[in-house]
């Protein structure tokens, strides 16, 4: 499936730093809500091959993961399958508006609970350290690797720590967007979607 041309989003960098970023959410929003579920869950496997690839020859041994909303791509068979394989899998807590994500042992099946943004975390607060490899799911991203999200700034604050996790963005291509960065923005390590992997 390809994007209709008047839903490709290049905003460029003209006018204040941050007065784009509230309608460009609202486009790559509607962008991600346009795709069908066939085009979905076919992307959706693809990323997942390109994961799997990444994790064996980065030789990852921990993995924080995100449990899908708003349209984000679904990766629940890949966690079922890395489950399976003996990954341990986290999930992300929110702890309080100006602090880090905590992470929660998780495991597909486990028993779930809405926190109060309305976002799934385990009902067991089992926190473990930082993992070793964190996905992150990208509203929207520039080829130099950074990541558009929903505005918290929760995962800008958790790569703040050291020593920092390596980070995999997750996105589709058609979310691919130009858009202002700011000195305190960090890049991911790369990108993945159902084309391949940017790396830098």
């Amino acid at each position: 499936m390809s994007v209709p041309s008047d839903k490709k989003t290049n905003t460029g960098t003209t006018g204040s730093q941050e007065d784009i970023k509230p309608a460009l959410r609202r486009s790559l929003l509607d962008i991600r809500r346009s795709l069908d579920d066939a085009t979905r869950a076919d992307w959706d496997k693809k990323i997942s091959a390109h994961i799997t690839h990444h994790l064996h020859i980065h030789a990852i041994s921990s993995l924080g993961v995100y449990f899908s909303t708003r349209n984000e791509p679904d990766l629940m068979e890949l966690y079922v399958a890395l489950s399976e394989k003996g990954m341990p899998l986290s999930l992300p807590v929110v702890m309080g508006k100006a602090s880090p994500l905590q992470f929660a042992r998780w495991k597909p099946g486990d028993p779930m609970t809405r926190d109060s943004f309305g976002i799934s975390t385990p009902k067991a607060r089992e926190f473990v350290p930082l993992p070793e490899a964190l996905l992150v799911p990208c509203l929207g991203f520039t080829p130099e690797r950074f990541r558009l999200g929903y505005g918290g700034g929760y995962f800008d604050r958790t790569l703040e720590q050291t020593p920092r996790p390596h980070t995999i963005g997750i996105a589709y291509t058609c979310l691919k967007a130009d858009f202002p960065v700011q000195e305190y923005d960090i890049p991911m390590d790369c990108i993945i979607t159902e084309t391949g992997t940017i790396q830098g």
